[in-house]
């Protein structure tokens, strides 16, 4: 909170500086082009200078910068120009034309922040999958990513619920608090996992970035749903054997690995730490291999499969970038699968399909409360019989 505040003043003192410095210098006969060019390099040294001030709040944190640049733009820039507008006299057209652009930041700002992060929708997606004889639908429920459980993170359950899947998953980031208000908030969330579990008795989560396997399982004490701690579970669904691998984030990289391997076939059964309820090679009692689905938080889980690929990798952890630019895409994926699949939806990695949910909430702690061009999703995945789809 003491950043935001922090973060609103020092666009206001860059806008303001920046505003009345150009006023002064078009009313002092400076040419148009040197205004506008002097004007940018005040803003550009301010933004650094009160960067560092921001950065002697949160610690060394590039996030932070990120933060009070896109502050800045949104309402110190705005700021300058309506300045000029306002005072500036003579101005050249120029001049009026900058000051036009720089206040179309207020509404991008606007939506940006208020409208877009809250802007849910439904990422439907189809797998053919060998073996699978009547359609499998999962729900991926990633990156609520919240302090506590309002009307937007129900709102988002009650729509994913609406879609009937068979198996939902939650790859990680469920909530973002320090560990000490863990206690306080978790019945909230306990809630929410009762209120799916009431209707898809198959719930798995995995833990990421902002949450513990030990927070977690808290949460989930007595829910039914099961956090997946390098672990396989083995299940019959529809006749079809299925067995979902999850691997935890900063956990053991080892055990990561046996999973990995059992859950590919790669490895015997027995080779490695499991929480198989049955059939813990993955096999169908006919000798047939199974579903195997594999559910990390960061996309780049895919290494743990790249020599034997699985059937389908769920994942979240990259927003979709969050921001996507027209004909580029996320400039920031903080992942090392390419930026096209860290953009989110069904891809193809090392010959395993690969599904990144763009997330329900958002990056928050140090970062600006933003989405632009990446609309927060629930995912819906259907696995049909590979003769029934072109894909």
């Amino acid at each position: 909170m003491l950043l935001n505040y922090y973060c609103v003043a020092a666009a206001v003192v860059v806008g303001a500086v920046s505003g009345i410095l150009a006023v002064r210098w078009l009313r002092g006969g400076l040419s148009s082009g040197r205004v506008l060019g002097r004007g940018a390099v005040v803003g550009f040294v301010g933004t650094v200078v009160l960067g560092v001030g921001g950065l002697a709040i949160t610690g060394v944190d590039g996030i932070t910068l990120i933060h009070v640049a896109y502050v800045v733009g949104t309402v110190g820039v705005p700021l300058a120009g309506g300045i000029v507008l306002v005072w500036a006299r003579p101005r050249p057209r120029v001049v009026t034309t900058a000051c036009v652009i720089a206040l179309t930041a207020i509404p991008v700002g606007v939506y940006a922040t208020h409208v877009e992060p809250f802007w849910l929708k439904v990422d439907a997606v189809e797998l053919a999958v060998e073996g699978v004889d009547e359609p499998i639908r999962i729900g991926v429920l990633a990156d609520l990513q919240t302090t506590a459980i309002g009307d937007y993170e129900r709102d988002a359950v009650e729509r994913l619920l609406g879609f009937g899947p068979d198996i939902v998953v939650l790859p990680g980031d469920l909530y973002q608090f320090d560990a000490d208000l863990l206690g306080e908030r978790a019945p909230q969330f306990t809630q929410l996992i009762e209120r799916i579990v009431d209707e898809v008795p198959l719930v798995y989560l995995v833990s990421g970035n902002t949450d513990t396997v030990a927070g977690l399982r808290r949460i989930t004490a007595g829910t039914g749903a099961r956090v997946l701690d390098n672990e396989i579970d083995t299940f019959e669904l529809g006749g079809i054997t299925v067995s979902i691998g999850g691997t935890t984030l900063f956990g053991d990289d080892a055990a990561a690995r046996r999973m990995a391997a059992r859950l590919a076939g790669d490895e015997p059964a027995g080779g490695g730490q499991t929480g198989d309820r049955n059939a813990g090679d993955g096999q169908a009692e006919d000798g047939r291999a199974g579903v195997r689905i594999l559910v990390g938080h960061k996309p780049d889980a895919i290494e743990l499969v790249r020599a034997t690929p699985v059937d389908l990798l769920v994942s979240g952890h990259t927003h979709g970038g969050q921001v996507s630019l027209p004909f580029f895409g996320p400039p920031l994926t903080l992942s090392n699968v390419p930026r096209h699949v860290a953009a989110g939806g069904l891809a193809e990695l090392n010959g395993t399909p690969i599904y990144v949910s763009t997330g329900v909430g958002r990056e928050r702690g140090n970062a600006p409360q933003l989405r632009l061009g990446v609309r927060p999703s629930i995912g819906i995945i259907d696995l049909v019989s590979a003769g029934s789809s072109d894909g």
